[in-house]
């Protein structure tokens, strides 16, 4: 196309978009419009080359614009991406077409900014990719290798930097303990620092404005460190000195417990976050918390998996591990005992290990019942005898239990230790006391039966506490004598301050019993000395069996030693448990001493010789004991006798008595209220409510009788509660009306007191209340002659409840305070006595007692009376 000079300036002029006419020869300008001037900020009248127009070195250089300007044809316009920076970042289309004027060539370019559209399409397509990221992020939370997760956090932090257009993003993991924080993974853009190296096990506490933020699972969004509280003063000093203007920490937790934060640090410019950007972020913390938990439990796991193998090839036991009755492992001290290679041992069947004769005659297959039982959950502990691979046959105890390894695949253990020389000592043992016990019956002939004896028949309990006081004295272990329950029967000789803290709790105390009771238990079985570690602490404890004429009843326990080997992170994952002070449970176990295991078993054989003299001390005592009770027990029958016919006509003289007291008042409310009923002025409103007055009456007359036949039941501790949900108030408000008119007629003013409740809902049994509370106030309104009686409740805890009755009448004198609960009593001063049979305050404590209370009196003569106690809003 041919063109003229004259129609390139119209041309240029006319355009209302940023023009430049370009020499192609020199590739130089010879024109540009007032806009593209303003737009590029050059002289109008000035020329410059293609390059000033091409900034854009790393996306758009002069070599790529003169390719374009080479490319072009006349009447074949082009249209392309013209990128450049102008001060901010532009993206700009161009609109290029070659003309001719004379002999030279021009290339006219008109510029468009495009910088908008093209940055929402940059932003749009990093959001798709940031999308892509997180969904490729959930699926590798299940498919992906643990080894790898490390990689492809920070690749994803690489991602996220640039998403976000920042400077520094990062994730901190908490220790467990939640006491110390690090910087596991970090991106950094061109130029900034890393700090990852630096930022290893910081002290959570630190930093206490964002402990107390992202503990609580609180986002931390600061668009400026200048903005933070005075309380963040750590923080943002911290912040300055690292340079960062603005920052963002998203928390992520497991359940409900906070494991790390992901944060965007931005250092050469500020940013205010976005509603969007700050979601974005929460998503990737879940997805990252995901994946570090799997870390955790891949951790943990490598962890456990490394501590049992440890214990299972360094305990001093054999172990011998089956799968569908076949042994496919064995530890070394198993493979010791056997005296074979795992190699020999591994693929035989138990029946195989065992011996020809076995205890009881029972055949070697038999030992196939005990691994079948084992696989359904009944942990089996047996003496049997185990053949050697070289032959040899030894006695072994064997403990027998079994343990899912994966889904459908059931494993089954056997721990077993060699017995044979402790059987031999103890058969020496025990023909040495059946020549003792002969000598013995030479002498005295024995006349009880053994079975009925327990330790206290043969023993006093300060002969007891003297010989385990000197024990413990001796080697300075704690000791203890107990019943074959496990209850204690002297007092403990010494203790560790750790075992103290730990039985004060309710949970502690309870796991000390189970454990002394199930070690007991062992010496029993085995009629041996046996050591464990506690279940509460893992300290070592032992019993040693008391048996006297071939009867157990009683074992010494010894204990709560610290042995070498103990891990007090052990101990403080159970006393924490317990809400116990790490710092003083640290403190207590540094200064515990600690105690090999070969001295313990020292000790254990010393405590072994003990038990067995005083087994044999026992015995004698048995046999004296014995020479004497014929000669009391016909006295002891005659005594006995007497007693029960005196307490059988005492027990129906205050049943009858009872019988009078107590239906007295309910058939008092029946009979006068039905006298009402007959007057003929009653409204309908009046008639139904005294109707329900007599129901009432009746109801509780008839609950009465049952209560008053179960009185023989409160003596024998037979009674039965029957709890359910009522409503205080309402009990209450029928008591005032039921004593109304009788406190009417004697010009007392009857006061319930309920607070600001209109309704208090309770879990008890209503009518022994009710009965408690209706005994309480007739004796109340029968001992004042004037001012008031008021009763009612308040409330002392969530769970408890006080129930009270004050009076303002004759009171009752000091010394009989300690009385009045007593059956059959009554005021010796004639003043006092009102009549009844001494029965109600007696069955009213009973009642108080099985409510889970414990009733309480003040009086003062001529002042008046308050009878209160206090009950569990839930009765248990």
């Amino acid at each position: 196309m041919t063109s003229h000079t004259h129609d390139i300036e119209l041309i240029v002029n006319a355009s209302i978009e940023p023009t430049v006419v370009f020499d192609k020869s020199v590739y130089e300008t010879t024109l540009m419009n007032k806009k593209a001037s303003e737009f590029f900020n050059l002289d109008k009248d000035k020329l410059y080359s293609l390059r000033h127009f091409c900034s854009r070195a790393d996306l758009f250089n002069q070599s790529a614009a003169i390719e374009i300007f080479e490319s072009l044809q006349l009447e074949e316009p082009k249209m392309v991406d013209w990128p450049v920076r102008l001060g901010k970042i532009r993206w700009l289309s161009a609109y290029v077409q070659l003309m001719s004027s004379d002999t030279t060539e021009y290339v006219i370019v008109i510029f468009r900014d495009n910088t908008r559209p093209k940055e929402s399409l940059l932003k749009l397509d990093n959001m798709i990719a940031y999308r892509e990221m997180l969904d490729q992020l959930l699926a590798y939370n299940t498919n992906v290798n643990v080894e790898e997760i490390p990689l492809i956090i920070d690749q994803s932090l690489n991602m996220v930097g640039n998403y976000f257009l920042c400077d520094r993003s990062y994730v901190f993991e908490y220790s467990e303990d939640l006491k110390f924080k690090s910087n596991i993974n970090e991106w950094c853009a061109s130029g900034i620092e890393p700090y990852i190296d630096e930022l290893q096990n910081i002290p959570i506490n630190s930093f206490p404005y964002l402990k107390k933020k992202l503990l609580k699972m609180e986002l931390v969004c600061v668009d400026d460190i200048n903005d933070l509280p005075d309380e963040a003063i750590e923080e943002r000093e911290e912040f300055a000195k690292e340079g960062i203007q603005s920052i963002l920490l998203i928390p992520f937790a497991e359940g409900e417990k906070p494991i790390g934060f992901v944060g965007l640090d931005h250092v050469h410019m500020q940013k205010q976050w976005s509603k969007n950007e700050v979601s974005n972020l929460k998503l990737l913390a879940r997805t990252f918390a995901n994946l570090l938990v799997r870390v955790r439990n891949e951790r943990q796991i490598v962890d456990n998996k490394n501590m049992y193998q440890t214990l299972f090839e360094s305990v001093n036991e054999g172990i011998l591990v089956f799968k569908n009755g076949i042994c496919i492992d064995a530890n070394a001290k198993a493979i010791d005992e056997l005296r074979g290679s795992l190699k020999q041992i591994a693929g035989k069947s138990l029946v195989e290990l065992s011996a020809t004769h076995q205890p009881d005659e029972k055949s070697p297959a038999y030992a196939n019942v005990y691994l079948t039982e084992a696989e359904k959950d009944n942990p089996q502990n047996v003496e049997w005898r185990l053949r050697r691979i070289d032959g040899v046959e030894f006695d072994a105890e064997l403990g027998i239990n079994s343990f899912q390894q994966v889904e459908f695949n059931k494993l089954v253990i056997i721990i077993f230790r060699d017995v044979s020389e402790h059987k031999r000592k103890v058969s020496n043992l025990i023909d040495n006391q059946r020549l003792l016990r002969k000598e013995i019956d030479n002498i005295v002939h024995p006349l009880v039966d053994a079975n009925q004896i327990t330790l206290l028949d043969v023993f006093e309990l300060e002969q007891l506490q003297k010989m385990q006081d000197a024990f413990s004295f001796a080697t300075g272990i704690s000791s203890l004598i107990t019943d074959v329950n496990g209850g204690p029967i002297t007092k403990m000789s010494f203790s560790n301050r750790i075992c103290e803290k730990v039985r004060s709790t309710e949970k502690g105390q309870k796991m000390c019993i189970k454990s002394a009771r199930e070690l007991g238990e062992r010496a029993k079985k085995v009629l041996r000395p046996v050591s464990s570690p506690c279940q509460s602490c893992g300290f070592i404890d032992a019993a040693s069996p008391i048996i006297v004429d071939g009867k157990h009843i009683g074992n010494w326990l010894i204990g709560q030693v610290r042995p070498n080997d103990l891990d007090v992170k052990h101990l403080l994952e159970y006393t924490r448990s317990l809400n116990l002070d790490d710092s003083s449970i640290i403190n207590d176990f540094e200064k515990m001493v600690k105690v090999a295991p070969s001295n313990f078993e020292k000790i254990l054989n010393l405590l072994n010789v003990l038990t067995i003299e005083l087994s044999a001390m026992g015995y004698k005592n048995l046999k004296l004991a014995k020479a004497v009770s014929e000669h009391l027990h016909l006295e002891k029958e005659l005594r006995q006798s007497k007693q029960e016919a005196e307490e059988s006509d005492r027990l129906k003289s205050a049943f009858l008595a009872n019988l009078s007291h107590e239906i007295r008042t309910p058939m008092n409310g029946i009979v006068g209220f039905s006298e009402l009923l007959q007057f003929d002025g009653l409204t309908p409103d009046d008639r139904r409510e005294y109707v329900r007055l007599i129901h009432q009456s009746s109801s509780q007359l008839l609950n009465i009788i049952n209560d008053i036949i179960d009185i023989s039941k409160i003596e024998s501790g037979q009674i039965d509660v029957h709890a359910g949900y009522f409503d205080m108030v309402r009990l209450g408000m029928d008591l005032q009306a039921f004593f109304y008119d009788l406190a009417l007629d004697k010009g007392i003013e009857l006061v319930f007191e309920q607070g600001d409740h209109s309704e208090l809902e309770i879990y008890s049994d209503e009518v022994k209340l009710r009965q408690v509370m209706t005994n309480l106030i007739s004796n109340a309104i029968k001992f004042t002659s004037e001012g008031q009686v008021i009763f009612g409740y308040e409330i002392l805890k969530t769970s408890e409840i006080e129930l009270f009755v004050q009076d303002s009448g004759i009171g009752i004198d000091t010394n009989d305070v300690d009385f009045i609960f007593d059956r059959f009593w009554q005021a010796k001063d004639t003043d006092v006595k009102k009549g009844g049979t001494g029965l109600g305050l007696a069955i009213t404590r009973a009642y108080v007692e099985l409510l889970g209370g414990h009733i309480n009196v003040e009086s003062q003569r001529d002042v008046g009376t308050r009878f209160s106690f206090v009950i569990p809003k839930e009765l248990k």
